[in-house]
């Protein structure tokens, strides 16, 4: 599926991505179909779709429009594809995603934690995450904290493995806190 000229790339990219996205609402369907789109895409893949966060199809597929998902509901679905995709290439992903977690603000650094503390859990690089993740989460903005904590309160509810990396970040002010505003706030 990945291959061809540059138009090609990006269309067959965007079909890749789309094709996940779509699923958003079914957590078994969405993972699944991202695992068997990222064996198709391989991992050459990670650098040309970490420059398309920003950059879904203009035309919404039916049902993901703003009557029905709100202004950017495509984008966010679109986003969550692609970090679904990152975390089913596990270790190659990684620069990326620690670049995106790290880097500059951007409301894609959320997604990006909990990809990265997602792998840790499934034993990738674990030490080196949590390690990252205490040294650089009381640096990032409140958004971005309240972005990647939510999540990953809701992860570790479900998953044990989740919950142990969960465990091992609970002491870090900026991340209690966060948890203290999402949980106040029933979310």
């Amino acid at each position: 599926m990945f291959g061809g000229g540059g138009h090609r790339v990006a269309k067959n990219l965007d079909t890749a991505v789309t094709s996940v996205a779509v699923l958003i609402d079914d957590a078994d369907l969405f993972r699944a179909r991202a695992a068997t789109v990222a064996r198709e895409l391989g991992p050459s893949a990670v650098e040309e779709l970490a420059t398309r966060f920003h950059s879904p199809p203009r035309t919404e597929p039916a049902g993901f429009g703003c009557e029905q998902r709100g202004l950017g509901g495509w984008l966010s679905a679109w986003q969550f594809a692609i970090f679904e995709l990152f975390f089913q290439f596990g270790a190659a992903a990684l620069p990326v995603v620690r670049r995106v977690a790290f880097g500059k603000y951007d409301w894609t650094q959320g997604n990006a934690i909990e990809v990265l503390v997602r792998l840790a859990a499934a034993g990738v690089e674990r030490e080196r995450a949590v390690a990252d993740l205490r040294r650089e989460f009381p640096n990032l903005r409140y958004e971005a904290t309240l972005y990647s904590v939510g999540p990953l309160l809701r992860h570790a509810a479900r998953d044990p493995a989740i919950a142990g990396v969960v465990r091992e970040l609970e002491d870090l002010p900026s991340w209690r806190e966060a948890a203290e505003e999402l949980r106040a706030e029933g979310r």
